[in-house]
């Protein structure tokens, strides 16, 4: 379930979820017309993975919240395998590859939203919104 696509409120879902609208909108996301942010709630059915993929890049970090985990649930970023806890979120480069999986019976909620990669100055964050914005311009 969308709540922000590609910078664009999704606000009958944000006005269904006022207290995640709220976080949201205080977190240091990245505001790119167009590209970002991005949250949702990805919903895991039982007796599924989402296969290996990557992101496309790595200016922003891909928050994971876990909210509703079953055991035998699982994520790996990389080299680097997880288990989820409901409630502590975690953050990463999603240019790495990384799968997510739920051998329960039960599905698995977790909130997923973009900031800005952390080790971007704000210079440098307004450099990369220029430049898409640019971008967007030149193939309009």
């Amino acid at each position: 379930m969308l709540l922000w696509e590609y910078g664009a409120p999704n606000q009958p879902v944000l006005d269904r979820c006022p207290r995640t609208a709220a976080v949201l909108a205080a977190l240091p996301g990245a505001r790119i017309p167009g590209r970002a942010p991005s949250a949702f709630f990805s919903l895991l059915k039982p007796r599924t993975r989402i296969p290996p993929h990557t992101g496309v890049t790595n200016t922003r970090a891909i928050v994971h919240l876990p909210l509703i985990v079953p055991p035998e649930c699982g994520f790996r970023v990389g080299g680097e395998t997880r288990s989820w806890v409901e409630g502590e979120a975690f953050a990463f480069d999603d240019t790495i590859e990384h799968e997510a999986w739920n051998d329960s019976d039960e599905l698995r909620a977790v909130l997923i939203f973009d900031v800005w990669n952390p080790h971007l100055t704000s210079d440098e964050q307004s450099v990369i919104a220029d430049y898409c914005a640019l971008a967007d311009r030149v193939t309009e």
